[in-house]
């Protein structure tokens, strides 16, 4: 049968039992801290990278995570993610980028109920519903999300969409061209 042997001095001993006491400490003090805190949010990860430096989902995430800070510090609950939503924001920045416009309905395009009807999140047999969206873009530091988010709290329509209480869905678009971040982020509210 195999087997090891150590040996130590007494003063090896207080050293390995010293070290031990260490990295039991650290590692009580390491998971004492929620994962997600570790880990950093989106709003800390991504919030404050230029759109050069930033992919579609960590900026779709870091403006949903921001805009939902801004919520709680105003008493709102969290918007929900939307699959649809996200689809209808993502193609809009896109359009605006490709096209070189700034506008809720560039040409060629349908308007925000159009869009949202053709990926489905308005559909028929809804008895009531809801939508809004705001629109923003920018370069360098005048483009991160932090910033973007930061600009729409400033302006009363923009800011009035990020704490309706009616929305309960977002879906938010980035779409970077050239350094110069497009977003896009979509609101609504449905019911059957």
């Amino acid at each position: 049968m195999p087997g090891f042997m150590n040996s130590f001095t007494p003063k090896s001993r207080s050293l390995v039992a010293a070290l031990v006491l260490l990295a039991l400490a650290t590692f009580a003090v390491v998971n004492s801290v929620p994962a997600e805190a570790r880990k950093g949010t989106p709003c800390s990860r991504y919030g404050d990278k230029s759109p050069g430096n930033l992919g579609k989902k960590k900026a779709r995430n870091a403006v949903i995570c921001l805009i939902n800070k801004q919520r709680d510090s105003h008493g709102r609950g969290d918007l929900h993610r939307n699959d649809k939503l996200i689809e209808a924001a993502r193609k809009h920045s896109g359009t605006m980028a490709r096209k070189g416009c700034f506008s809720h309905e560039c040409r060629g395009e349908r308007g925000l109920r159009g869009r949202l009807e053709a990926v489905g999140y308005l559909h028929g047999g809804l008895s009531r519903w809801a939508y809004g969206e705001n629109i923003a873009y920018g370069s360098g530091g005048g483009g991160t999300p932090r910033e973007i988010v930061s600009d729409w709290m400033k302006s009363s329509g923009h800011r009035a969409n990020i704490l309706s209480r009616t929305f309960e869905d977002i879906g938010v678009g980035f779409y970077n061209k050239s350094g110069k971040g497009y977003y896009t982020a979509d609101f609504g509210m449905r019911g059957g």
